[in-house]
Protein backbone atom coordinates (compact mmCIF):
# COMPACT_ATOMS: atom_id res chain seq x y z
CA UNK A 1 0.00 0.00 0.00
CA UNK A 2 2.65 2.40 0.73
CA UNK A 3 4.43 1.49 -2.44
CA UNK A 4 1.34 2.34 -4.63
CA UNK A 5 0.77 5.71 -2.65
CA UNK A 6 4.64 6.88 -3.40
CA UNK A 7 3.67 5.71 -6.93
CA UNK A 8 0.81 7.83 -7.00
CA UNK A 9 2.20 10.84 -5.08
CA UNK A 10 5.51 10.35 -8.08
CA UNK A 11 2.86 10.68 -10.90
CA UNK A 12 1.35 13.72 -10.25
CA UNK A 13 4.30 15.55 -9.76
CA UNK A 14 5.63 14.44 -13.24
CA UNK A 15 1.93 15.05 -14.62
CA UNK A 16 2.47 18.90 -12.75
CA UNK A 17 5.48 19.36 -14.48
CA UNK A 18 4.54 18.36 -18.07
CA UNK A 19 1.38 20.69 -17.44
CA UNK A 20 3.70 23.37 -16.77
CA UNK A 21 6.17 22.69 -20.06
CA UNK A 22 3.48 22.38 -22.06
CA UNK A 23 1.48 25.61 -20.98
CA UNK A 24 4.74 27.88 -20.96
CA UNK A 25 6.16 28.58 -24.38
CA UNK A 26 9.45 28.48 -23.33
CA UNK A 27 12.11 26.01 -24.32
CA UNK A 28 14.11 24.08 -21.82
CA UNK A 29 17.07 26.07 -21.74
CA UNK A 30 14.61 28.96 -20.40
CA UNK A 31 13.03 26.83 -18.17
CA UNK A 32 16.44 25.85 -16.78
CA UNK A 33 17.36 29.28 -16.28
CA UNK A 34 14.41 29.97 -14.28
CA UNK A 35 14.86 26.82 -12.52
CA UNK A 36 18.99 28.04 -12.07
CA UNK A 37 17.75 31.50 -10.82
CA UNK A 38 19.65 33.09 -13.58
CA UNK A 39 16.54 35.25 -14.57
CA UNK A 40 15.80 38.54 -13.34
CA UNK A 41 15.05 38.94 -9.84
CA UNK A 42 11.75 38.45 -8.44
CA UNK A 43 9.00 40.99 -7.83
CA UNK A 44 8.91 41.62 -4.19
CA UNK A 45 6.02 41.83 -2.37
CA UNK A 46 4.42 45.59 -2.82
CA UNK A 47 5.54 45.12 -6.90
CA UNK A 48 3.23 41.95 -6.99
CA UNK A 49 0.84 43.47 -5.13
CA UNK A 50 0.49 46.90 -7.36
CA UNK A 51 0.53 44.49 -10.72
CA UNK A 52 -2.40 42.77 -9.45
CA UNK A 53 -4.67 45.64 -9.33
CA UNK A 54 -4.14 46.16 -5.80
CA UNK A 55 -2.10 49.15 -5.17
CA UNK A 56 -0.08 49.09 -1.96
CA UNK A 57 -1.56 51.62 0.59
CA UNK A 58 0.61 54.03 2.69
CA UNK A 59 0.39 53.88 6.37
CA UNK A 60 -0.35 57.66 6.79
CA UNK A 61 -3.24 58.34 4.58
CA UNK A 62 -3.24 61.53 2.19
CA UNK A 63 -3.43 64.24 4.60
CA UNK A 64 -4.68 67.99 3.42
CA UNK A 65 -1.86 70.01 4.31
CA UNK A 66 -2.45 73.25 6.58
CA UNK A 67 1.08 74.19 7.13
CA UNK A 68 2.03 77.73 5.38
CA UNK A 69 5.74 78.57 4.93
CA UNK A 70 5.50 80.85 2.26
CA UNK A 71 4.75 84.01 4.32
CA UNK A 72 6.58 85.94 6.36
CA UNK A 73 4.56 84.22 9.62
CA UNK A 74 7.23 81.89 11.15
CA UNK A 75 4.69 80.92 14.05
CA UNK A 76 6.05 83.63 16.71
CA UNK A 77 3.20 84.82 19.38
CA UNK A 78 0.68 86.94 17.31
CA UNK A 79 1.11 90.14 19.23
CA UNK A 80 -2.03 93.51 19.54
CA UNK A 81 -2.51 97.37 20.12
CA UNK A 82 -5.37 96.64 22.32
CA UNK A 83 -7.18 93.73 23.25
CA UNK A 84 -6.75 90.18 21.51
CA UNK A 85 -8.39 89.36 19.17
CA UNK A 86 -8.65 86.11 16.24
CA UNK A 87 -6.56 87.92 14.19
CA UNK A 88 -3.33 86.65 12.42
CA UNK A 89 -1.72 88.98 9.58
CA UNK A 90 -4.03 88.57 6.89
CA UNK A 91 -6.56 85.69 8.42
CA UNK A 92 -9.34 86.09 10.56
CA UNK A 93 -11.21 89.49 12.12
CA UNK A 94 -12.61 91.28 15.44
CA UNK A 95 -14.73 89.99 17.63
CA UNK A 96 -18.72 91.28 17.21
CA UNK A 97 -19.44 89.95 20.85
CA UNK A 98 -17.85 90.02 24.43
CA UNK A 99 -15.16 87.55 25.03
CA UNK A 100 -13.12 87.00 28.34
CA UNK A 101 -9.96 89.63 27.18
CA UNK A 102 -8.04 87.98 30.53
CA UNK A 103 -8.84 84.77 29.08
CA UNK A 104 -7.77 85.40 25.49
CA UNK A 105 -4.19 87.41 26.71
CA UNK A 106 -2.98 83.63 28.67
CA UNK A 107 -4.32 81.77 25.72
CA UNK A 108 -3.16 83.85 22.23
CA UNK A 109 -1.73 80.50 20.33
CA UNK A 110 -5.70 79.19 20.84
CA UNK A 111 -7.23 82.81 19.81
CA UNK A 112 -4.68 83.85 16.82
CA UNK A 113 -3.31 80.45 15.65
CA UNK A 114 -0.12 80.13 14.43
CA UNK A 115 0.27 78.84 10.87
CA UNK A 116 2.09 75.55 12.25
CA UNK A 117 -0.95 74.28 13.80
CA UNK A 118 -2.70 71.59 12.00
CA UNK A 119 -4.90 68.36 11.60
CA UNK A 120 -7.57 67.56 13.78
CA UNK A 121 -7.12 69.03 17.59
CA UNK A 122 -6.35 72.28 16.24
CA UNK A 123 -8.49 75.89 15.56
CA UNK A 124 -8.23 77.98 12.37
CA UNK A 125 -8.13 80.83 11.41
CA UNK A 126 -9.66 81.64 7.63
CA UNK A 127 -9.53 83.95 5.60
CA UNK A 128 -12.40 86.85 6.22
CA UNK A 129 -13.93 84.53 9.23
CA UNK A 130 -12.77 83.43 12.19
CA UNK A 131 -14.04 79.23 13.10
CA UNK A 132 -13.49 78.52 16.82
CA UNK A 133 -14.41 74.96 16.71
CA UNK A 134 -11.86 73.86 19.11
CA UNK A 135 -11.57 70.06 18.76
CA UNK A 136 -8.98 69.38 21.71
CA UNK A 137 -11.77 66.61 22.86
CA UNK A 138 -11.08 64.53 19.81
CA UNK A 139 -7.31 64.37 20.42
CA UNK A 140 -5.63 61.47 21.97
CA UNK A 141 -5.74 62.34 26.07
CA UNK A 142 -3.20 60.20 28.38
CA UNK A 143 -4.74 58.10 31.35
CA UNK A 144 -1.99 57.49 33.02
CA UNK A 145 -2.20 60.54 35.54
CA UNK A 146 -4.11 62.15 37.57
CA UNK A 147 -2.99 65.00 39.73
CA UNK A 148 -5.08 67.11 43.10
CA UNK A 149 -3.50 69.87 45.00
CA UNK A 150 -4.39 69.61 49.04
CA UNK A 151 -4.08 72.11 51.34
CA UNK A 152 -3.75 71.22 54.63
CA UNK A 153 -4.44 73.91 57.76
CA UNK A 154 -2.16 73.96 60.40
CA UNK A 155 -1.50 71.01 62.81
CA UNK A 156 -4.29 69.29 60.77
CA UNK A 157 -3.84 65.81 59.77
CA UNK A 158 -4.72 63.26 56.32
CA UNK A 159 -5.83 60.09 57.78
CA UNK A 160 -4.50 57.17 57.12
CA UNK A 161 -5.06 55.93 53.36
CA UNK A 162 -3.58 53.54 51.15
CA UNK A 163 -4.13 53.51 47.08
CA UNK A 164 -4.23 50.97 44.44
CA UNK A 165 -1.63 53.14 42.91
CA UNK A 166 1.80 54.80 43.31
CA UNK A 167 1.41 58.67 44.69
CA UNK A 168 3.96 61.00 44.14
CA UNK A 169 3.93 64.41 45.94
CA UNK A 170 5.52 67.62 45.85
CA UNK A 171 5.38 70.15 48.68
CA UNK A 172 4.14 73.52 47.19
CA UNK A 173 4.36 75.50 50.29
CA UNK A 174 4.51 75.29 53.92
CA UNK A 175 5.59 72.29 56.07
CA UNK A 176 4.21 68.78 56.92
CA UNK A 177 5.14 65.55 58.13
CA UNK A 178 4.56 61.65 56.65
CA UNK A 179 5.08 58.22 57.97
CA UNK A 180 4.69 54.98 56.04
CA UNK A 181 4.22 51.65 57.36
CA UNK A 182 5.36 49.21 54.69
CA UNK A 183 4.49 45.13 54.42
CA UNK A 184 6.96 43.91 56.86
CA UNK A 185 5.90 46.49 59.78
CA UNK A 186 9.21 48.45 58.80
CA UNK A 187 8.39 52.45 59.90
CA UNK A 188 9.01 55.74 57.70
CA UNK A 189 8.85 59.32 58.83
CA UNK A 190 10.64 62.26 57.31
CA UNK A 191 9.86 66.10 57.80
CA UNK A 192 9.21 67.70 54.23
CA UNK A 193 8.91 71.23 53.51
CA UNK A 194 8.16 74.12 50.41
CA UNK A 195 10.60 75.54 48.33
CA UNK A 196 12.04 78.70 49.11
CA UNK A 197 13.69 81.99 47.53
CA UNK A 198 17.05 79.79 48.38
CA UNK A 199 16.16 75.71 48.17
CA UNK A 200 14.53 73.87 46.77
CA UNK A 201 11.61 71.75 47.74
CA UNK A 202 10.53 68.08 48.83
CA UNK A 203 9.34 65.02 46.86
CA UNK A 204 7.93 62.05 48.42
CA UNK A 205 6.93 58.26 46.55
CA UNK A 206 4.75 55.73 47.99
CA UNK A 207 4.16 52.38 46.10
CA UNK A 208 1.10 50.96 45.51
CA UNK A 209 -0.73 49.47 48.90
CA UNK A 210 1.38 51.18 51.27
CA UNK A 211 -0.34 52.79 53.83
CA UNK A 212 0.95 56.10 55.08
CA UNK A 213 -0.16 59.82 56.57
CA UNK A 214 0.58 63.31 56.19
CA UNK A 215 0.62 65.89 58.65
CA UNK A 216 0.43 69.60 58.81
CA UNK A 217 3.23 71.48 60.60
CA UNK A 218 2.82 75.04 62.31
CA UNK A 219 3.02 76.76 58.91
CA UNK A 220 0.49 74.35 57.45
CA UNK A 221 0.97 72.48 54.35
CA UNK A 222 0.07 72.86 50.26
CA UNK A 223 0.69 69.42 48.27
CA UNK A 224 0.53 68.41 44.67
CA UNK A 225 0.07 64.86 44.40
CA UNK A 226 0.05 63.05 41.04
CA UNK A 227 -0.78 59.15 40.99
CA UNK A 228 -0.51 56.40 38.09
CA UNK A 229 -3.56 56.62 36.81
CA UNK A 230 -6.27 58.39 35.04
CA UNK A 231 -9.74 58.45 36.58
CA UNK A 232 -8.84 58.81 40.65
CA UNK A 233 -12.58 59.32 41.68
CA UNK A 234 -13.17 55.88 40.60
CA UNK A 235 -14.39 53.59 43.30
CA UNK A 236 -11.73 51.50 44.67
CA UNK A 237 -8.81 53.74 43.99
CA UNK A 238 -8.64 55.09 47.71
CA UNK A 239 -9.00 53.06 50.76
CA UNK A 240 -9.24 55.16 54.27
CA UNK A 241 -8.84 53.48 57.67
CA UNK A 242 -11.72 55.05 59.81
CA UNK A 243 -13.68 54.51 56.65
CA UNK A 244 -12.96 50.60 56.59
CA UNK A 245 -13.62 50.05 60.27
CA UNK A 246 -16.88 51.95 60.39
CA UNK A 247 -18.10 50.22 57.08
CA UNK A 248 -17.16 46.09 59.27
CA UNK A 249 -19.55 44.99 62.12
CA UNK A 250 -18.07 46.63 65.16
CA UNK A 251 -18.17 42.96 66.87
CA UNK A 252 -15.38 42.20 64.21
CA UNK A 253 -13.41 45.11 64.27
CA UNK A 254 -13.18 44.32 68.50
CA UNK A 255 -12.22 41.01 68.06
CA UNK A 256 -9.69 41.81 65.32
CA UNK A 257 -8.07 44.47 67.89
CA UNK A 258 -8.41 42.29 70.67
CA UNK A 259 -10.52 45.34 72.56
CA UNK A 260 -13.76 45.56 74.45
CA UNK A 261 -16.60 46.82 71.64
CA UNK A 262 -17.09 49.97 73.92
CA UNK A 263 -13.98 51.36 73.61
CA UNK A 264 -15.09 51.46 69.94
CA UNK A 265 -18.16 53.31 69.84
CA UNK A 266 -16.43 56.87 68.82
CA UNK A 267 -15.44 55.39 65.53
CA UNK A 268 -16.28 58.36 63.24
CA UNK A 269 -19.03 57.12 61.00
CA UNK A 270 -17.63 59.63 58.47
CA UNK A 271 -15.37 59.25 56.30
CA UNK A 272 -13.26 61.74 58.05
CA UNK A 273 -10.44 62.74 55.35
CA UNK A 274 -8.80 65.87 57.20
CA UNK A 275 -8.95 66.20 60.82
CA UNK A 276 -7.23 68.25 63.67
CA UNK A 277 -4.93 67.07 65.66
CA UNK A 278 -5.80 67.08 69.92
CA UNK A 279 -1.76 67.24 69.99
CA UNK A 280 0.24 69.01 67.88
CA UNK A 281 2.93 67.18 66.59
CA UNK A 282 6.22 67.96 68.23
CA UNK A 283 8.50 69.74 66.50
CA UNK A 284 10.94 66.71 67.03
CA UNK A 285 10.46 64.63 64.68
CA UNK A 286 12.21 61.36 67.01
CA UNK A 287 9.59 62.75 69.34
CA UNK A 288 6.73 61.25 67.28
CA UNK A 289 8.55 57.99 65.71
CA UNK A 290 7.08 54.81 67.13
CA UNK A 291 9.77 52.15 67.29
CA UNK A 292 8.99 48.77 65.23
CA UNK A 293 10.57 45.27 66.34
CA UNK A 294 10.91 45.14 62.15
CA UNK A 295 13.26 48.42 62.02
CA UNK A 296 12.65 51.53 59.58
CA UNK A 297 12.46 51.04 55.66
CA UNK A 298 15.30 50.64 53.82
CA UNK A 299 14.53 53.05 51.03
CA UNK A 300 13.21 56.13 52.36
CA UNK A 301 9.95 56.73 50.59
CA UNK A 302 10.98 60.91 50.22
CA UNK A 303 13.65 62.78 48.71
CA UNK A 304 14.97 66.39 49.23
CA UNK A 305 15.96 68.25 46.49
CA UNK A 306 18.52 70.36 48.45
CA UNK A 307 20.87 67.39 48.31
CA UNK A 308 20.81 67.06 44.45
CA UNK A 309 23.24 69.44 42.43
CA UNK A 310 21.83 71.08 39.12
CA UNK A 311 22.40 70.22 35.74
CA UNK A 312 23.33 72.86 33.78
CA UNK A 313 22.85 73.24 30.00
CA UNK A 314 26.00 72.77 27.86
CA UNK A 315 24.74 75.83 26.11
CA UNK A 316 23.50 77.56 29.29
CA UNK A 317 20.11 79.06 29.21
CA UNK A 318 18.65 77.04 32.46
CA UNK A 319 19.25 73.70 34.44
CA UNK A 320 17.02 70.40 35.80
CA UNK A 321 17.05 67.97 38.35
CA UNK A 322 16.16 64.24 37.24
CA UNK A 323 14.91 61.86 39.92
CA UNK A 324 14.06 58.44 39.62
CA UNK A 325 14.65 54.90 40.52
CA UNK A 326 17.44 54.25 38.51
CA UNK A 327 19.80 57.14 39.82
CA UNK A 328 18.98 58.49 43.10
CA UNK A 329 15.30 57.53 44.39
CA UNK A 330 15.12 53.62 44.27
CA UNK A 331 11.65 53.53 45.75
CA UNK A 332 10.06 55.63 43.37
CA UNK A 333 9.86 52.52 40.78
CA UNK A 334 6.68 53.90 39.02
CA UNK A 335 7.63 57.57 38.84
CA UNK A 336 10.44 59.54 37.36
CA UNK A 337 10.37 63.13 37.44
CA UNK A 338 13.00 66.18 36.77
CA UNK A 339 12.21 69.77 37.77
CA UNK A 340 13.48 71.60 34.73
CA UNK A 341 14.47 76.00 35.30
CA UNK A 342 14.23 77.79 31.70
CA UNK A 343 15.80 81.30 31.67
CA UNK A 344 14.05 84.16 30.08
CA UNK A 345 13.87 83.51 26.34
CA UNK A 346 15.28 80.23 26.64
CA UNK A 347 14.24 77.03 25.58
CA UNK A 348 13.57 73.33 26.20
CA UNK A 349 14.64 71.88 23.25
CA UNK A 350 12.57 70.00 20.31
CA UNK A 351 12.21 66.27 21.75
CA UNK A 352 9.97 63.38 22.40
CA UNK A 353 9.52 60.55 25.64
CA UNK A 354 8.55 56.69 24.60
CA UNK A 355 6.04 57.46 27.30
CA UNK A 356 3.77 59.94 28.19
CA UNK A 357 4.60 63.04 30.04
CA UNK A 358 2.85 65.12 32.89
CA UNK A 359 3.95 68.56 33.98
CA UNK A 360 2.90 70.95 36.44
CA UNK A 361 3.89 75.10 35.67
CA UNK A 362 5.36 76.30 39.03
CA UNK A 363 6.19 79.85 38.06
CA UNK A 364 6.67 81.36 35.04
CA UNK A 365 4.78 81.24 31.20
CA UNK A 366 5.74 79.38 28.90
CA UNK A 367 4.80 78.28 24.84
CA UNK A 368 4.90 74.63 23.75
CA UNK A 369 3.77 73.18 20.17
CA UNK A 370 2.62 69.34 20.34
CA UNK A 371 3.24 67.67 17.35
CA UNK A 372 0.94 64.10 16.94
CA UNK A 373 2.37 62.73 13.58
CA UNK A 374 0.48 62.84 10.63
CA UNK A 375 0.16 66.98 10.23
CA UNK A 376 -1.30 67.01 13.71
CA UNK A 377 0.41 70.09 15.56
CA UNK A 378 -1.24 72.09 18.41
CA UNK A 379 0.25 75.29 19.98
CA UNK A 380 -0.52 76.07 24.05
CA UNK A 381 0.30 78.61 26.02
CA UNK A 382 1.24 77.88 29.96
CA UNK A 383 0.75 79.86 33.12
CA UNK A 384 1.56 79.24 36.84
CA UNK A 385 -0.67 76.32 37.83
CA UNK A 386 -1.21 74.92 34.54
CA UNK A 387 -0.98 71.24 33.68
CA UNK A 388 -0.62 69.30 30.45
CA UNK A 389 -0.18 66.06 28.77
CA UNK A 390 2.43 65.35 26.34
CA UNK A 391 1.55 61.33 25.12
CA UNK A 392 4.21 59.32 24.29
CA UNK A 393 5.87 59.39 21.15
CA UNK A 394 4.97 63.19 20.88
CA UNK A 395 7.32 65.79 19.62
CA UNK A 396 7.19 68.67 21.72
CA UNK A 397 9.08 72.17 23.23
CA UNK A 398 9.09 74.06 26.19
CA UNK A 399 9.72 77.96 25.43
CA UNK A 400 9.76 81.01 28.37
CA UNK A 401 8.39 83.51 26.54
CA UNK A 402 9.03 85.94 29.35
CA UNK A 403 11.74 88.48 28.94
CA UNK A 404 12.82 88.68 32.65
CA UNK A 405 11.07 85.89 34.42
CA UNK A 406 12.81 82.12 34.51
CA UNK A 407 9.74 79.57 33.92
CA UNK A 408 10.28 76.60 36.43
CA UNK A 409 7.85 73.57 35.92
CA UNK A 410 7.43 69.33 36.50
CA UNK A 411 7.88 66.88 34.45
CA UNK A 412 6.34 63.52 35.20
CA UNK A 413 6.83 59.91 33.59
CA UNK A 414 5.10 56.48 34.65
CA UNK A 415 8.68 55.07 34.26
CA UNK A 416 11.22 53.70 36.44
CA UNK A 417 14.25 55.81 34.21
CA UNK A 418 13.66 59.29 32.87
CA UNK A 419 14.40 59.08 29.04
CA UNK A 420 14.28 61.99 26.30
CA UNK A 421 15.37 61.75 22.73
CA UNK A 422 16.52 64.98 21.23
CA UNK A 423 15.62 66.21 17.87
CA UNK A 424 18.96 68.23 17.17
CA UNK A 425 21.24 65.17 18.59
CA UNK A 426 19.26 63.00 16.57
CA UNK A 427 19.91 65.39 12.97
CA UNK A 428 23.50 65.56 13.94
CA UNK A 429 24.10 62.04 14.41
CA UNK A 430 22.40 60.66 11.16
CA UNK A 431 24.16 60.07 7.86
CA UNK A 432 24.28 64.51 6.74
CA UNK A 433 23.46 63.78 3.16
CA UNK A 434 20.64 62.24 4.52
CA UNK A 435 19.13 64.64 6.44
CA UNK A 436 20.43 67.45 4.19
CA UNK A 437 18.28 65.78 1.60
CA UNK A 438 15.53 65.55 3.64
CA UNK A 439 15.38 68.81 5.05
CA UNK A 440 16.61 70.60 1.87
CA UNK A 441 19.39 72.30 3.82
CA UNK A 442 22.94 71.74 3.19
CA UNK A 443 25.46 69.05 4.46
CA UNK A 444 27.54 71.76 6.25
CA UNK A 445 24.46 72.73 8.45
CA UNK A 446 23.93 69.44 9.25
CA UNK A 447 27.44 69.09 10.31
CA UNK A 448 27.65 72.39 12.26
CA UNK A 449 24.94 71.00 14.66
CA UNK A 450 26.01 69.31 18.41
CA UNK A 451 26.34 65.99 18.97
CA UNK A 452 25.63 65.79 22.37
CA UNK A 453 21.89 66.79 24.08
CA UNK A 454 21.53 70.42 24.77
CA UNK A 455 18.24 69.77 26.85
CA UNK A 456 18.00 73.79 26.89
CA UNK A 457 18.93 76.22 24.02
CA UNK A 458 20.12 79.89 25.66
Amino acid sequence: MQLQLSRLILSCVLASFVGVSAALPIDGNALGNVIARTAEPPLLPLARRAMSGRQPRHLRSDYPSKVKRDGPDLGGIATFNGDPQPIRGPLGDTFLSASNHAIDEQNIDNLAVPPTDAGTCYTELEMEHVTLAHEALRCRLAKAFSAVEIRISANDDRELHWHRMAEWGYVLGGSGRITAVDEDGRTFAADIHGPTNTSDATIHYFPPGVPHSIQALDDGLELLLVFTYGDFDEVGTTFTVADWLARTPLEVVAKNLGVNVSVLAGIPQKDPVLFKSTVPPPADISQEIVTSPAGTVPMPFFFDLNTQNRTVAPGGGGWLKVQDSATNFPVATEFASVLINIEPSSMLELHWHPTDEWIYILSGQGRATAYAGATNARTFDFQEGDTAVFPMGYGHYMENISPTEPLTFLALFNAPRFVDFSATQLLALSPPPLVADMLNISTETVTSLPKEKQFIVA
